[in-house]
């Protein structure tokens, strides 16, 4: 499959893009697994490690601080000094030696997931397959593979839809600008860092041959404007990735397309490159999806609205897509997981608002995941065998939800929400509802009140109502609610799902 650019309805400008709509095969999906894993996860110490790794400096921002300075400590102790340690030494590193992509693709498969997004190029600027556009890729350095090929080919036999996510580009400006600091303070104060290494450098060392500039970038100081160059070179391996593989979802990690107006890093002028992306790999793509963060009303079907770490109050009219990681993005060893609970719940509450669930999984160093993460995904892949046909395939009803507990607002971060047995989710497929309990009722009755013959829902009363993986139960129609008896026990761990025909 290619992507190469060919003649097509879509044109590289906003009037014209608004013409295409997401896909419908993406408003079936509802779940998918995402890969964060590259060199950073060498360290086993979290997200942001190749900017944090160089210690705070003057492009620090507030929130980054305690993160930095942590990361910081955690390289100088395990890695040595980043003047001639740094995130290029990382790639090194990375070997991958473990990696079994069909073995884990079989394993998101059984977990429920429709589709998986291969990270191609994290804000690290380090490439996943065998870039011709960029040398610090991992054909090159560390695990001397193409890995975005192996997963793509492990999704698609395995019937999964395949993306990739590009972050490299407007946060890779900004990120690695730290490779250019020196020490502030103590007895290395003022040496810079490796950022300032050149081919040259490199004589007689391991990575004689290869230009830490390609990897970090020009020279630069923070708020200084992305040059011409590395813009054209970010879309020329954005289009090589996508030609390539022919993506159905490209995740762009961005407010707007990069380097355009609205976007983390705009360019100056603005730069035209993401319309022309967008444009070709609509052509060549018309079943494709590319996602980015901010996305106004008219915009909705020219790009996919994504939202990270956040929750949406209401139902949206049109598909959208949150993502999240079971723990940080990147492995850290002793982080905190969601349960597999937890998980149900934001994929419940997700699809019943139209979206979709993009779940991050990370993986060690080695391309394996741990004990505790394959029991999170086993624990997701039990609930959908049995309530899955509630969530895939379906569409929103009248109404999301009802019972106490929502959502703080239009968009909340996401949090552990204290369900109630009040508290209920919903879909369709067709004229058959779904009711989700949020949380199972103590005194073996279930009341929705978005049912009941005053509410107005429902254009007929229920002919038969059963418990996914239970049978039928008795219920009794009334003004105020429809009155559902539950069995004594509820039949799986996490949330119980009523189908109402």
């Amino acid at each position: 499959m290619s992507t190469t650019a060919r003649s097509g309805p879509y044109e590289a400008n906003w009037p014209s893009l608004r013409g295409h709509r997401v896909p419908e095969w993406f408003a079936d999906a509802k779940f998918g697994i995402w890969s964060h894993w590259g060199p950073q996860s060498v360290a086993m110490a979290g997200d942001w490690y190749a900017r944090h790794l160089y210690g705070p400096y003057e492009g620090t921002e507030g929130f980054e601080q305690k993160r930095s300075r942590r990361q910081a400590a955690h390289h100088r102790a395990h890695f040595g000094h980043p003047a001639r340690f740094g995130h290029k030494d990382l790639c090194r590193l990375w070997r991958a030696e473990r990696f079994d992509p069909e073995a884990l693709m079989d394993r998101f498969r059984r977990a429920g997931a429709r589709y998986f997004v291969s990270l191609a190029a994290h804000c690290d600027n380090f490439d996943l397959w065998d870039s011709t556009h960029q040398p610090w890729n991992a054909v090159n350095v560390g695990p001397r593979s193409d890995i975005v090929g192996r997963w793509a080919a492990a999704a698609r036999g395995a019937g999964l839809r395949f993306g990739l996510s590009m972050h490299a580009g407007s946060w890779t400006w900004r990120w690695l600008d730290a490779a250019f600091a020196a020490d502030a303070e103590g007895p290395r104060a003022g040496e810079p860092y490796d950022g300032h290494l050149t081919a040259e450098d490199g004589r007689g060392t391991w990575w004689d041959g290869l230009d830490p500039r390609a990897l970090y970038g020009p020279p630069r100081r923070p708020g200084d404007p992305p040059r011409a160059d590395f813009v054209d070179n970010y879309y020329a391996r954005l289009r090589e990735v996508t030609e390539r593989y022919a993506p159905e979802l490209v995740y762009l990690d961005d407010a707007r397309l990069p380097f355009d107006e609205g976007s983390v890093c705009p360019a100056v002028p603005p730069s035209p490159r993401g319309l022309e992306f967008l444009a070709a790999y609509y052509n060549a793509v018309p079943e494709g999806a590319v996602s980015v963060k901010t996305v106004p009303d008219e915009d909705r079907g020219a790009v996919l609205l994504d939202v990270e770490r956040h929750q949406l109050g209401e139902t949206d009219p049109a598909p959208w897509q949150y993502d999240t990681s079971i723990g940080d993005w990147f492995y850290s060893a002793g982080e905190r997981y969601k349960t597999a609970g937890e998980i149900v719940h934001l994929l419940v509450d997700t699809v019943s608002k139209n979206g979709c669930l993009l779940l991050n999984v990370p993986q060690l160093p080695d391309g394996t995941v741990d004990e505790e993460t394959g029991a999170v995904l086993d624990g997701i892949g039990g609930w959908t065998d049995v309530c899955g046909e509630a969530v895939f395939g379906t569409r929103p009803w009248h109404v999301h939800g009802e019972g106490p507990t929502r959502v703080d607002g239009a968009k909340a971060r996401e949090r552990s929400l204290p369900y109630t047995p009040r508290d209920v989710r919903f879909t369709r497929r067709g004229e058959t509802l779904y009711a989700f309990l949020m949380a199972w009722p103590a005194d073996g009755t279930a009341l929705l009140t978005s049912l009941g013959t005053d509410a107005g829902h429902l254009p007929r009363p229920p002919r038969r109502i059963a418990l996914l993986g239970g049978g039928p139960l008795p219920f009794d129609l009334r003004a105020d609610g429809l009155r559902v008896t539950l069995p004594p026990e509820p039949p799986t761990p996490y949330v119980q799902v009523l189908r109402i025909e």
